[in-house]
């Protein structure tokens, strides 16, 4: 396996990792509104999942868009901000921040040519983390509805670390937060995160060693050395509460690596770390209530081929690695856990309106 294969294997994982499996062909094709204005352009729904005309929704925020040809990166940029897509390594430079893709992207490969007159479809998610903009699919009049949103008032600076040798190369992303009233909070915070990325670089460099010293005993071992690539996408940044996601990926030889999802909710004010039991009154059931909406999706997609189950699910933990979005609570299981490696890391989102019963009021996710 040559190293550009094994990168962009990485890609490819990551891509599905939370594309739940949207290669079914184009459901519908919904108007679109923002902030309650009509934008002259339609929406894409493949297989449940949202895509929206980037030229369109960009210019009617005020950004101006430029590309120069296939396999040339688009600019989306306006004054103080810039984002680069980049569709042919499908990376996103929003800012000082370049990730992978992850389901932002409606492939034309696998969706019949949708880029088709230069029109490029972006996911929901893209425009939720880059422009504060909540996506809701109105069914019943068919349109799909973009509202602007308020943010925490906090800035997020990418901090990078690279370093490559003989034996491993290292990959490092994670964010720090500014503009909190007590800094004290803020340095915690932050210190969680760094603390993330570094428990990443660390394991990478104790598999190095193991590799070598397995070397070194006459095993021939795997041709490419070892990596760890570590990231974060931002899923949540309002009514005082800061959702992160984050991404350790492993190389230690082999066929390919592993990657660990993990996520932080976290209050602004307080800096508590919520887990998902947290978020909801103590006399709620939602172990049962979430568990129940993620069989029945597992049981649909099973049946329709798109999910293949190695372990038959049951239940969520009390405890549910988690994260939100605009719209709800998102629940995933890692690789393996469910589902198999092709897979990725399986999400499925619980819209906040079905748990609003269940939710803490001053949360303020109904906002």
């Amino acid at each position: 396996m040559t190293k550009k294969v094994l990168v962009m294997g990485v890609i490819f994982i990551l891509f599905l990792s939370v594309q739940a499996y949207s290669f079914a062909a184009i459901s519908d094709q919904p108007a679109i509104e923002l902030d309650g204005t009509k934008i002259k352009a339609a929406a894409y729904i493949d297989g449940g999942n949202i895509y929206l005309p980037l030229r369109a929704v960009s210019e009617a925020l005020g950004y101006k868009v430029q590309w120069s040809g296939k396999d040339n990166p688009i600019s989306v940029s306006k004054t103080g901000e810039n984002i680069m897509i980049d569709l042919k390594n499908y990376t996103i430079t929003a800012n000082d921040h370049t990730y992978y893709m992850s389901g932002d992207y409606l492939d034309n490969v696998a969706n019949n040519d949708t880029t088709a007159g230069n029109t490029t479809y972006m996911g929901a998610n893209f425009f939720s983390e880059n422009f504060a903009l909540k996506t809701r699919w109105d069914r019943q009049n068919k349109k799909v509805k973009l509202e602007s949103v308020a943010e925490n008032k906090i800035t997020i600076k990418t901090v990078k670390e690279a370093s490559e040798n003989e034996e491993i190369k290292i990959t490092l992303q994670y964010p720090q937060i500014d503009g909190l009233h007590d800094k004290a909070i803020q340095e915690n915070i932050n210190s969680v995160f760094k603390k993330a990325a570094e428990d990443a670089r660390n394991e990478g460099l104790q598999n190095a060693d193991e590799m070598k010293k397995v070397m070194a005993s006459g095993y021939s071992g795997s041709p490419n050395k070892c990596e760890s690539y570590f990231d974060y996408r931002l899923k949540y940044n309002q009514n005082g509460l800061l959702s992160l996601v984050f991404m350790d990926y492993q190389y230690t030889g082999g066929a390919h690596g592993m990657t660990v999802q993990s996520s932080y909710t976290i209050d602004l004010e307080t800096g508590k770390v919520y887990n998902l039991k947290d978020l909801f009154n103590s006399d709620a059931d939602y172990v049962l209530y979430i568990s129940n909406i993620v069989g029945n999706k597992i049981t649909e997609g099973v049946k329709e081929g798109r999910l293949y189950e190695i372990t038959p699910f049951k239940t969520i933990k009390a405890d549910q690695d988690f994260y939100l979005s605009d719209n709800a609570v998102v629940v995933y299981f890692q690789q393996y856990e469910y589902f198999p490696y092709a897979a990725g890391i399986q999400e499925f989102p619980v819209d906040f309106s079905a748990l609003q019963d269940m939710l803490k009021p001053n949360l303020g996710f109904l906002k």
